[in-house]
């Protein structure tokens, strides 16, 4: 068996896990980062709150910050990093 048969399967599996690597660490848009916002505000706020409470506008220390304003008139805001993460939360129970 010739050595480039051996090595053949490491090189696509070095190949692919690049990839995949490269997909994974691209930063997400803003539609997602707000998205993943308002589904952590439907979970904390109770069966009342909508999508639709919540805005965004950019923050100068991170990615952008979602406010959200229930019907009850708890306010929510979600300051977002460049990944999608949480950095800062404010709101009830915060």
């Amino acid at each position: 068996m010739t050595r480039w048969r051996l090595f053949a399967p490491l090189a696509v599996l070095v190949a692919l896990t690049g990839y995949l690597g490269l997909r994974l660490g691209q930063p997400l848009d803003d539609t997602a980062i707000i998205e993943q916002a308002a589904a952590r505000y439907l979970a904390e706020a109770g069966p009342d709150a909508q999508r639709t409470d919540c805005a965004a506008t950019a923050h100068p220390d991170a990615r952008m910050i979602v406010v959200c304003h229930g019907a009850d008139g708890r306010a929510f805001s979600y300051v977002m990093g460049h990944r999608g993460e949480v950095v800062a939360r404010t709101g009830p129970q915060a």
